[in-house]
Formats: C-alpha cells, structure tokens, sequence
C-alpha cells in the first residue's frame, strides 16, 4: 500500500500532471464550445432534413453536390458568394496592410506619440461593432453625408458613395485595422534597425532595405496580421448585411439565410466547406511562415 501510495503521489506531483491539471478547463471548454458543434455541423452535412424540419440520420454528399451543381460549376449562388468574399476579405486585407505597415514602422522608430497613436487608433473600439458599422451605413448611404457634401458642392449625388462592393471593403478594414497595425508593430519592433542602417551605408537604397531586409524580417508577423484580417473579413455578416444595401450576398449571408428557410443541411455543407478553406489557409500559411523563418537562419 505504501508503494502505491508513493508512486500515486509522484504522479500527481509530475510536472506532467500538474500541466494536464492546468490545462483541463480551458481543453474542456474548448471542446464543448468548439469541437462539439463543429462535430455536429459536419454530421448535419451528410444527412437530410425532411418537410417538418426534421434531421434524417442518413448519409448523404447531396448536401455538397448540390453546392456545385450547375454548368459551370462556379455560377452557383455558393460558389459565386464563395468568390465574391474570398475577393473582398482579399481587398481588405491588402487595404490594411498598406495602410497599417507604414504606421507601424513609424511607431517602432519613434517613441514620441506612440501612446496617443495607439489611443486613437483604438477609440472606436470602445463602442459596439454594431454601432460603428451603422455610422458607415450613414456615411456610404444615398442620403448619407458623403452624398449631401457631393449635392452642396454641386457634383452629386455621386453613385460611387452607394452601397456596395467598396463601402464593404472599408467598413472591413476599419474593423481590422488594428488588429494588422498591432501584429505589425510587434515584428518591426524587435528588428535590429543596425541592420538596416548597415545596408544603407553598403549603399542599398530604400526601396532594397524595404524589400530585401525589413520586409523578409516581419513576414512572420506580415502573414499572421493577414490572417488575423482575411479570416473575420471573410465570414463577417454585420458589414457586409449593412453596407450591401442588398446588392452583394456574401458567403455568410448565403449560410445564414439557408438557416432561417430551415434548410440547415446545405448550411451546414456550406458552411463546412468553409471551415476546411480556412484551416487550409491556416495550415498553408504555417508552412510557409516556418519555411521562411528557416530559410533566415
């Protein structure tokens, strides 16, 4: 008994168990929270649902087929949605990244305003996300104040301020400009800026410091800041449902009005689909980020 009792207590003194025990909860939620619906999501994706709204346990890939089914393929309401948000999560994602490298870099050399910066650049957030996209609504919409100031100037309105494609991208890009800009300034910060003083005594010009030094040294944090903007851009459907005006039906609309005509089996296939497009993305970005960071050393 006493041997038991001594190798019990050493188990549970292990820096193995005591590791185990602090990550249970935490493991535990993610699995009921995460794992499990998305388990359930995928087991709805191959059954039917009958006329009274009931889930058929049969197996069936209907649910996927019926997603591309047509000639050609891509003109189907899915596909078609699919593109349309993998185009605009893109554009956003470029839009952000253009504008957010630049203050980040200015942020990493100069401790001067830094606080104010960042305090600004994050105001808005203190309000609700709803709220913010409702003052874009004002701002893009036909009566909206873009267009009033077009009509006193005598120019408008202007349909360029309409709602649409470019009213979804910058509402987007205001909601994950922070996200880029934070993850950005966390890479340029930790470069050795002798290193890019040297290269330009070598006689390198800006252009090739940027492009042969900084930017292969925060490409790490480059692909992780897209990820973290192309991911929410791409299944968000608050801005898109506001600033559309009705006349763009992103991927999240398409699977969130599926649910609401209780079609829940193609939603689900739809929206399995999309979970294995991002963790694709998600793995391929891993791969290449490694691949880099190897190919530095």
């Amino acid at each position: 008994m006493g041997d038991t009792d001594s190798v019990l207590g050493r188990l549970v003194g292990s820096p193995r168990a005591r590791l185990a025990a602090l990550l249970a909860p935490s493991g535990g939620l993610l699995v009921a929270l995460l794992f499990a619906p998305l388990s359930f999501m995928i087991a709805v994706s191959f059954a039917r649902v009958s006329d009274a709204s009931r889930i058929i346990w049969h197996p069936t890939a209907a649910n996927y087929t019926a997603l591309v089914d047509a000639t050609p393929f891509w003109s189907t309401p899915f596909v078609t949605s699919l593109l349309l948000s993998v185009g605009i999560a893109a554009a956003t994602t470029v839009v952000c990244l253009v504008a957010a490298y630049p203050v980040a870099y200015a942020l990493a050399r100069r401790d001067r305003g830094r606080r104010v910066v960042f305090f600004l650049v994050l105001l808005p957030f203190f309000t609700m996300y709803l709220v913010r996209v409702y003052s874009w609504y004002l701002l893009f919409g036909d009566g909206g104040v873009l267009n009033d100031i077009a009509t006193v100037l005598g120019v408008g309105p202007v349909d360029a301020f309409g709602f649409g494609v470019p009213a979804i991208v910058v509402g987007l890009a205001h909601a994950q400009f922070p996200y880029m800009l934070l993850t950005l300034y966390a890479g340029i910060e930790a470069v050795d800026f002798d290193v890019l003083e040297a290269a330009r005594d070598l006689g390198a010009s800006r252009r090739a410091v940027f492009r042969d030094v900084l930017l292969p040294l925060t490409l790490p944090n480059v692909v992780a800041g897209s990820l973290f903007v192309f991911v929410p851009a791409f299944g968000s459907f608050v801005a898109p449902r506001f600033l559309s005006g009705s006349t763009v039906l992103l991927v999240g609309q398409l699977i969130a009005g599926r649910i609401d005509s209780f079609n829940i089996a193609s939603a689900s296939a739809a929206a399995t689909v999309v979970v294995v497009l991002i963790a694709a993305a998600f793995g391929v970005a891993a791969r290449y980020t490694d691949a880099s960071a190897g190919g530095d050393h």
